[in-house]
């Protein structure tokens, strides 16, 4: 179990979660370095702001540009290392003139199986057959989508939490109101015509 555990940890080398907010006129950028052949996964939500869009850029070590958008709510993009050195990826707010953006993203870096087969390349021996390498691969994929989507529906729920809460509010409010607002005028009202039709004498 414990040799299983230390497979899993070592064949994620990086798993990077990040809840952010892009200021307007505002670039973010965030790299990490990977070796050629490795497995990059980038995935980001945009959980508020305006439209909920953002300008995503991804660029490889010699500034190579792998994706550009201008305009993503959410997204997921996995690709092989073409080459060894530090991949980055940047979150453009530029387009907006008053509203900052508020989003979950992760950037992971996994190490290709040629890795863990060449003993000069590493520096550990739990991983020792091929199949194991891969089944673990795919288990760790898994449960970090799993991850991913729990992380995803418990900001989800917070900003929907958030909503009812104020909705709640207004509406407690509006009842309280209403009706104290309505007492008041019919008071008024009362006050107004007995004065209108009050008779004074004068002796």
């Amino acid at each position: 179990m414990f040799a299983f555990l230390m497979c899993f940890l070592t064949i994620c080398r990086v798993v990077c979660g990040f809840l952010i907010t892009v200021d307007s006129h505002e670039t973010i950028c965030f790299f990490d370095r990977a070796q050629e052949k490795d497995k990059i996964t980038i995935s980001f939500e945009v959980m508020e702001g305006g439209f909920k869009d953002i300008a995503v850029h991804i660029s490889g070590p010699n500034d190579d540009r792998l994706y550009e958008a201008e305009s993503e709510t959410s997204g997921k993009y996995t690709f092989a290392a073409i080459n060894d050195g530090q991949y980055t990826l940047c979150f453009d707010n530029e387009k907006s003139t008053l509203t900052p953006k508020i989003l979950m993203f992760h950037f992971i870096v996994v190490r290709d199986l040629t890795h863990y087969n060449d003993p000069h390349k590493r520096s550990d021996d739990v991983v020792e057959q091929s199949v194991l390498q891969a089944n673990i691969n795919e288990l760790a994929s898994l449960m970090t989508a799993i991850k991913y989507e729990q992380e995803y529906m418990h900001v989800r729920y917070k900003g929907h939490q958030e909503i009812n809460d104020s909705a709640h509010f207004r509406i407690v409010a509006w009842s309280i109101f209403g009706p104290s607002l309505l007492l008041t005028m019919t008071l008024l009202e009362i006050y107004y015509l007995k004065r209108f039709f009050e008779v004074k004498c004068v002796v």
